[in-house]
């Protein structure tokens, strides 16, 4: 073996060997979530929710079917969210889980597909108060008659849509929790309880927030 040849062979050996250490180095990482503000979302969206049920209630709560491989976020949501319930004896909740693709979700801007919402809501006929952890889908004047007549409380957990103002005010949407638009302050004082997290990270709308003329 010549000098050129040995050089490339231990060139080789080492690129294997730093490539190996690598890939052990980083096997087992994933990157780490935060999931305490979707818990503190979670656990405050359910105490919003029961403040307005009073007598014996079915809940009915929307989210998305992640499939086998979870999404830890939504998770940790949905987990804190049926925890903080337990507290409610008089709320019976029962979830429904919509699947749809990454081109659905996409044409739907996250949102439930019409159609399964609609088939969802026709399952469920005797729902007191419906939560959603995602967008509604577009509504009609036919769907807003429907869940009006259904006097069901609509709380939608998800970024604000400017049509959101029109469904609070006809009393088809009892409450949106979003997320804030601005960060919080440089020198805000670090949460200490999921409740001050929330308010730290999200904020609730209702009729008297949204206004007339929105």
């Amino acid at each position: 073996m010549n000098t050129r040849t040995r050089d490339f062979v231990l060139l080789g050996v080492v690129v294997c060997v730093a490539a190996v250490s690598l890939f052990l180095g980083l096997r087992g990482r994933s990157p780490k979530i935060d999931l305490g503000v979707y818990e503190a979302l979670g656990a405050i969206t359910a105490e919003e929710t029961a403040k307005s049920l009073h007598d014996k209630t079915k809940l009915l709560l929307i989210a998305r079917d992640t499939g086998s491989d979870k999404n830890p976020s939504l998770e940790a949501q949905i987990n804190a969210f049926q925890q903080a319930l337990k507290k409610h004896r008089n709320v019976n909740i029962i979830v429904e889980r919509f699947v749809a693709s990454p081109m659905t979700m996409m044409a739907t801007g996250g949102g439930i597909p019409p159609d399964q919402f609609s088939l969802i809501l026709e399952k469920h006929k005797d729902i007191s108060a419906i939560v959603v952890f995602c967008p509604l889908p577009p509504l009609s004047d036919s769907d807003i008659a429907f869940l009006r007549n259904r006097k069901a409380r609509i709380v939608v957990a998800s970024s604000f849509r400017p049509d959101y103002s029109g469904l609070i005010m006809q009393g088809v949407i009892e409450m949106v929790i979003a997320p804030k638009q601005e960060p919080p302050p440089s020198d805000a004082s670090q949460p200490r309880t999921l409740r001050e997290l929330f308010d730290r990270e999200f904020v609730i709308l209702r009729s008297a927030d949204v206004g007339i003329g929105n």
